[in-house]
């Protein structure tokens, strides 16, 4: 199996989360967000490495794992930059796979992992997505044909290499995906087999919190 490191974007503020307080240390089933996230990636043989962005002047929460594998580094003003802040401070190949994940997806299954280090090839990028299960319309009311329309989603990956060259362009993207796609690089979707929930509204910590206490979490 293609040995993988892990970049955690974790510096944002969480503004839509509804909480006083960045969302990734919020506390679901007793654990911080960012702890259960981290937890997903740690049990999975092929993890040689972890770099978790935070924002400036701030501490990984108080249940945050001691493992050797695991690094911290200062996060930059947006997403990219925080995401080239960590892959610089990676001690990995260029060539090697980085996977970066969002702090606020605790639920990524090992085989959505195996899924994307199967499919990784060093001069393309791999990124997790979902099929729509909603009728979907635009703000015109035309209703969108889902089936050729799917939810992009975390890990995205490619070598460490091409990663800080396509994030370094002067975009304003939301994903590692659509910078990488702008350098030039392929990119190949693997279809998530699990739920993958990303806590981004009010709503969803219940949820969260719920699924969190199943057995076998």
């Amino acid at each position: 199996m293609t040995p993988f490191y892990l970049v955690i974007a974790a510096a944002g503020a969480g503004h839509r989360s509804g909480r006083d307080r960045p969302k990734q240390f919020e506390t679901i089933a007793g654990h911080s967000l960012l702890t259960l996230t981290l937890s997903r990636f740690l049990g999975h043989p092929a993890l040689a490495g972890v770099v978790v962005a935070l924002a400036p002047c701030q501490s990984p929460p108080l249940d945050f794992p001691t493992d050797p594998r695991i690094q911290t580094c200062v996060g930059g003003a947006t997403r990219a930059a925080s995401v080239i802040n960590a892959c610089r401070a990676l001690d990995a190949p260029g060539d090697a796979c980085v996977l970066v994940h969002d702090a606020a997806r605790p639920f990524v299954s090992h085989a959505d992992i195996d899924a994307l280090l199967a499919a990784f090839e060093p001069g393309r990028g791999v990124y997790l997505v979902a099929p729509v299960a909603d009728t979907l319309r635009d703000h015109d009311g035309r209703t969108l044909d889902r089936d050729r329309i799917h939810r992009v989603l975390t890990p995205q990956g490619a070598a460490r290499d091409a990663l800080l060259a396509a994030l370094a362009a002067p975009l304003s993207a939301t994903d590692e995906v659509a910078y990488l796609q702008a350098a030039g690089v392929a990119c190949d979707a693997v279809t998530s087999d699990g739920h993958n929930l990303k806590i981004t509204h009010p709503g969803d910590w219940a949820l969260a919190d719920a699924l969190a206490r199943q057995p076998g979490f």
